[in-house]
This record gives structure tokens, C-alpha cells and sequence, in this order.
């Protein structure tokens, strides 16, 4: 495919899916540039808990830039999660997801992640702007922890937070200059009601993960008692005049595991 398609709005005389749009019988496509790595890609096997965070850049400039009409608009960046109690179905995921981001409908992917998939956004108790980091048309680097490490210490670097700032970043400092907080990351669940992600069956405001859960994939074969992991995507979203969203290409950020045992301590 050559590199015209890629430039701003294109018509064309085939389908593609989820990239259509009608306009005097001829079909309009738009191309959204997707987030871009910051290097760090957390993985599920590291039991490296310092590294048990998500993190990318959005990407504000270029052709994203250019979509601002009344036609379609570039909203920003929203990311996507979902909870396993099993590895080998999550790794199986990725990889069908992987396979739809190299096919030519750049919005495969995401659709499948949200549709077909289930993946949810994440909630904050105090913050409900969506996509999670509307466009400026700055890039920001995002940095999300979901679940907290060495809490106890009113100042630790791995307390869980959301917050994105003007450079990378490994761990959380509140001291940081054009830092910007978003809040403590929490779950979506069907019933509306907000969890936290420090797993414990002692815990009023993070429960343990249940089968039925709307954004949990259970399986009746667990990978290891006690353990759950989250696997995130990041995605650059558009919309239409008629509300139709458009998604880019997704950006992998990675999966953790959330050992029950670390929050057995852990009080609310």
C-alpha cells in the first residue's frame, strides 16, 4: 500500500472496515498516528515491582495535528485494560491483536480490544475527562502504576498513581516540574462501582477479582493460585461529525502480575 493512504483524508472505492465514512457515494478514510513507545515495556514474568508500570508518549503532532474540522477531529489518547487469571489466554490475546495491528484497517486492532475483547478504561475517582488524555497538541509522556509498592512510605516513588509530564519517567515525584496528577488508577466494573487494583479478600475497596467481573477474563484453570495479571493497550482516538469514533494503530504497554500475598497487610 503506498504512502498516499497515510496522508489526511482519503477517498477510495473499496471497503475497509471501520474506517468508512459516506460522502457523495464515495468512501472517506482517516489515519491517526498512534502513541510511541518511551522505551519501557513492563512484562508479566519481571518480579522487578520497581518496574511494574505503564508508560508511553502521545502523539499530538504531524498528521493528528492536522485533524481539527468540523469533519473529524483528533480527541487525544485513551488506554485500554483487562485482567487474566491465566498467562497463556492473555499472551494469546496479544498475539491476535498483534497480528490485527500489522493488517491494512488500522482500527482493527482497537475495535477488537474493546468489542470483541472486553477491555475497559480505566476509572479515577475524581477524574472522568475522556479519552484519558485529551489532545493539546503537545506530546506527553504518560506514566500509570496500577497498584502500589512500599505504600507505606508517605513519599515512595511507587505509590499507584496516573499523571503524565513534558519528560519520562520510571517512578512518581510529586515535585516534578509541569507534572500533572490525574489520580489513583481503578477498575470499571459493571456495576459502576470503582475498585482499586491492590488485590485482597479483606478489602472493601479492592476485591479480589470474580468470574463475571466485566472487565476480567476467568479462567477455570488459573495459571498460579492467587495471582492476576493486566495487560494494557494505548490508542490514539478520533471522531466524526456524526460521533463515529476512529482508533490508530494500538501500542502495546505491557502486562503485570498482582500477587493476592503483597496486600494481605494492606489496609484501606
Amino acid at each position: 500500500m503506498s504512502g498516499f493512504f497515510f496522508k489526511h483524508k482519503l477517498s477510495a472505492a473499496f471497503f475497509l472496515c471501520s474506517f468508512v465514512f459516506f460522502s457523495c457515494g464515495l468512501d472517506t478514510f482517516y489515519y491517526l498516528e498512534p502513541p510511541k513507545t518511551d522505551g519501557h515495556t513492563v512484562k508479566y514474568t519481571s518480579d522487578d515491582r520497581t518496574q511494574h508500570f505503564f508508560s508511553f508518549l502521545t502523539n499530538e503532532k504531524g498528521d493528528n495535528a492536522d485533524y481539527d474540522s468540523s469533519d473529524f477531529s483528533f480527541l487525544g489518547t485513551e488506554v485500554y485494560y483487562k485482567i487474566y487469571n491465566n498467562f497463556s489466554t492473555m499472551v494469546s490475546v496479544q498475539n491476535a491483536v498483534d497480528s490485527l495491528n500489522s493488517s491494512s484497517d488500522v482500527s482493527a486492532a482497537a475495535i477488537n480490544l474493546i468489542n470483541s475483547r472486553g477491555y475497559k478504561t480505566l476509572s479515577f475517582s475524581s477524574y472522568s475527562k475522556t479519552p484519558l488524555i485529551p489532545q493539546t497538541g503537545t506530546n506527553r509522556y504518560v506514566y500509570i502504576r496500577l497498584n502500589s509498592y512500599n505504600e507505606g512510605n508517605e513519599n515512595s516513588l511507587f505509590t499507584r498513581i496516573a499523571c503524565y509530564g513534558s519528560s519520562a519517567m520510571n517512578s512518581y515525584e510529586p515535585e516534578t516540574p509541569g507534572l500533572v496528577v490525574i489520580g489513583i488508577p481503578l477498575r470499571s466494573t459493571s456495576s459502576g462501582s470503582s475498585y482499586g487494583f491492590n488485590f485482597n479478600k479483606k478489602s472493601n475497596s479492592n476485591p479480589l477479582p470474580v468470574s463475571g467481573d466485566e472487565d476480567v477474563n476467568f479462567s477455570t484453570s488459573g495459571s498460579e493460585s492467587g495471582v492476576w495479571y493486566v495487560d494494557m493497550w494505548a490508542v490514539s482516538v478520533g471522531r466524526d461529525s456524526n460521533y463515529s469514533p476512529s482508533y490508530s494503530k494500538v501500542l502495546h504497554l505491557g502486562s503485570i502480575k498482582i500477587d493476592e500475598s503483597w496486600y494481605d497487610d494492606y489496609s484501606d
